[in-house]
């Protein structure tokens, strides 16, 4: 029996539903030299700014139990020398690249949208409107993220909606009442998919020097302490809007990312188990395979929401 992995997301079709968390894949270089990157549904690139970003003062990085905290800050070498030395790598893999973007304003995120599709530097575009380790524009809102926001989800979306035909992906933040709120104001505002989660809020405290762990303080979550709260919110979300779910959190397995796809996500990231398991990817794509070739299952998008809940 052939079994079918292909999905899309908006006008964008992928040879399976497997691609990197954003922030965890750099821009596919360092892990060319493990796999064929170009066998991934895609490459989900690190946030691009305008300008190049040195991110927060370290340490930044702390392991926790069955997880991590990291407080980068967005590092990264901004969307001229993505342009000019880091998408002709991407391109020459015949990658199909999804890039995250980062901006301090609506104005921000929409010229770098329009300079990614006029310059050919993406085939679909994710908003990060949910970094919790970013201090610049948290001043400009009544809440810390925009993500926490739905009036200024919507706002954000229609803007890069109306200035891109590209497929738009808005990634949300879990650190909400309700996150299916934020999903409804994305899907209002143009987006083809919501990427469920990003990282939880948490901190750590050496007891010896009764000071944080991470320099920033508070940092992101992520690793496999997430995974019951990415999935719990994948189900929520994927019940309440039309659109493609990305799901993320915890992904360690082939298991783990059917268990997001039978909650309701049309497409899975792997983040941070990358730095145990180079190939965890390529597991998980062979994994899924596997899986529908044992339960007679010829196209992985039958699996998409198929929970039984009695």
């Amino acid at each position: 029996m052939d079994v079918s992995l292909q999905i899309s997301i908006g006008k964008l079709i992928l040879k399976n539903p497997v691609t990197v968390a954003s922030g965890t894949f750099g821009y596919g270089e360092e892990y060319a030299e493990y796999f064929d990157i170009s066998e991934l549904g895609a490459v989900t690139i690190k946030s691009l700014t305008l300008k190049p970003r040195l991110g927060n003062v370290p340490p930044r990085i702390v392991e926790t139990p069955a997880g991590m905290l990291n407080a980068i800050g967005l590092q990264n070498v901004g969307i001229e020398t993505y342009l000019k030395y880091k998408l002709p790598f991407l391109r020459e893999k015949k990658c199909t690249i999804i890039a995250n973007i980062y901006g301090t304003s609506i104005e921000e995120y929409v010229q770098l949208a329009e300079q990614l599709e006029k310059e050919g530097g993406a085939d679909a575009i994710e908003m990060n409107l949910s970094c919790p380790n970013v201090h610049d524009a948290k001043s400009k809102f009544k809440c810390p993220l925009i993500a926490q926001s739905p009036e200024w989800v919507e706002k954000y979306t229609y803007a890069v909606r109306s200035i891109t035909k590209l497929p738009l992906i808005v990634k949300l933040s879990p650190n909400v009442a309700d996150i299916t709120e934020p999903a409804l104001s994305a899907e209002k505002g143009g987006a083809d998919a919501v990427s469920i989660i990003n990282t939880l809020l948490g901190m750590a405290i050496d007891v010896n020097t009764r000071k944080p762990k991470l320099r920033n303080v508070v940092g992101g979550l992520s690793g496999p302490a997430i995974r019951p709260v990415a999935l719990k919110m994948v189900w929520d979300v994927s019940r309440t809007v039309k659109i493609p779910v990305i799901g993320m959190g915890g992904i360690c397995s082939a298991s783990d990312a059917l268990e997001f796809l039978i909650a309701g996500a049309r497409m899975i990231a792997v983040g941070s188990y990358l730095f145990r398991d180079p190939l965890v990817p390529m597991r998980i794509i062979q994994g899924l395979r596997d899986y529908c070739l044992t339960h007679n299952i010829d196209d992985i998008n039958k699996l998409v929401g198929s929970v039984i809940v009695e």
